[in-house]
């Protein structure tokens, strides 16, 4: 009879751990969802455009106007993260590495400064291509000044609040690809 008590309680906990860590998880996801770094930038853009026929000036575009572009980065939850269970209160996480998840520019913050049309108007079309084409340099940029690390470090902060608050109190954190 105690052999089976034993046996429903060992598993009766196991179950409970499952299900606790399960929770944690879910929790751990629902934070992460959102980026857990962004920078802002104000971009000043400029586009020229001009031709001529014969020496006479058949089209001149010129625009020059400012909007903010964001850049987020984060943990993208589709590469998994894992909870290992270790000694009563400890617990191992492993998080994906972090990369930019957004570059979008705020349409909202579009200033414009000065237009000249002559030939031909400026589109929407020309806009955004100069949009897009500026966000290469401020990927780079947000790069250099480090926003990975800083994501991967509120992402880590964020994680960490979860599981404190989840009754854990020795929280490691495991680089992607170690396992113990």
């Amino acid at each position: 009879m105690l052999y089976f008590f034993l046996i429903f309680t060992l598993t009766s906990c196991a179950n409970n751990e499952y299900r606790e860590l399960d929770l944690v998880r879910r929790q751990i996801r629902s934070v992460l969802e959102l980026p857990s770094y962004e920078h802002v930038y104000h971009e000043v853009i400029y586009l020229g455009e001009e031709s001529s026929f014969l020496g006479i000036k058949t089209r001149d575009k010129r625009l020059l106007f400012s909007l903010d572009m964001h850049v987020q980065a984060g943990i993208e939850l589709d590469k998994g993260i894992r909870l290992i269970p270790g000694k009563k209160g400890s617990l191992n996480v492993q998080l994906p590495p972090p990369s930019i998840l957004l570059i979008d520019a705020d349409e909202e913050s579009i200033h414009q400064y000065f237009i000249l049309e002559r030939g031909s108007a400026i589109t929407q079309t020309d806009f955004y291509r100069e949009i897009e084409a500026s966000k290469a340099s401020i990927m780079e940029d947000s790069l250099k000044r480090g926003i990975l690390q800083k994501a991967r470090e509120n992402a880590r902060d964020m994680v960490r609040s979860i599981l404190l608050g989840a009754g854990f109190s020795d929280i490691r954190f495991l680089e992607t690809g170690s396992a113990s």
